[in-house]
């Protein structure tokens, strides 16, 4: 088994992380599986959000190493040495708004994986910790750049070579998650927000989540917002929600932040 499940309805793909007996830990196996999955939604034009998970009480454990230190030294050790940076770079280049929502462990290849997407909210119980060196290997996986554009190359530092966790409320202080909720309202938190966002148009939400892979890849450039805005124009949908927020900001102009 692949280690995941993968369900759709007409605007949101969910992806979760279902190996809870092993907090979830990511096998070879898993990760081509997902490199798959994204490579399927990249091409799915209905989908609009894209919401990643974990079985059970923890995000994930990371690299599940037992399971890849055959292949690492067999005569693919190149390739599944790599297999980690081409799954984050999978999740992180989707079309889609990615959200992670994230509870329990979230330790190495996992944090490396939420950290991929464009949104992560924690449980209050979550704890991240980078343990590699102390496993006796280099953090991989792309991982470091990832990292300190998320929290700087202070944090960035700390955490790799000191193995320490770092509970929920020191990762929302430091921009690794934009919210914290008590376990028992991550799943309704979550449901709230993907609502929002999937019912937004589609191609305001195409347009927005390329202008964030531009800014992380260094080739943003501000001149492409016309275009941007010319093209959401010639847009039914959007044109369509534009009317329809007029509206609503006329009739609650006293207090426009009102629903």
């Amino acid at each position: 088994m692949s280690g995941l499940k993968v369900s759709m309805d007409e605007k949101v793909a969910r992806i979760v992380f279902d190996r809870p007996g092993a907090l979830n830990a990511l096998s070879p196996r898993t990760l081509s599986a997902l490199i798959d999955i994204c490579a399927d939604l990249e091409k799915n034009d209905a989908i609009r959000v894209v919401v990643v998970t974990g079985a059970g009480s923890s995000f994930s454990a990371g690299a599940d190493l037992p399971a890849f230190l055959p292949f690492l030294a067999g005569s693919d050790a190149r390739a599944t040495a790599d297999l980690g940076r081409r799954t984050t770079n999978a999740l992180a280049g989707l079309p889609q708004i990615t959200v992670a929502a994230i509870r329990g462990h979230c330790i190495g290849g996992g944090l490396v994986l939420a950290g991929a997407c464009d949104i992560r909210i924690a449980a209050s119980d979550t704890r991240f910790m980078i343990p590699e060196l102390d496993a006796g290997i280099p953090l991989g996986w792309g991982a470091m750049e990832r990292l300190e554009r998320l929290v700087g190359e202070t944090l960035t530092a700390d955490l790799i070579l000191s193995c320490r966790a770092l509970g929920a409320e020191e990762a929302l202080r430091n921009g690794l998650v934009s919210r914290v909720v008590p376990a028992a309202r991550l799943g309704a938190e979550l449901e709230t927000l993907v609502a929002a966002i999937a019912r937004k148009p589609k191609i305001v939400l195409r347009i927005t989540k390329q202008q964030l892979l531009a800014i992380r890849e260094g080739r943003f450039d501000a001149r492409e917002d016309a275009n941007a805005l010319l093209s959401s124009l010639k847009d039914r949908e959007a044109l369509e929600a534009g009317s329809t927020y007029i509206t609503e900001r006329l009739r609650r102009k006293d207090d426009p932040t009102r629903s």
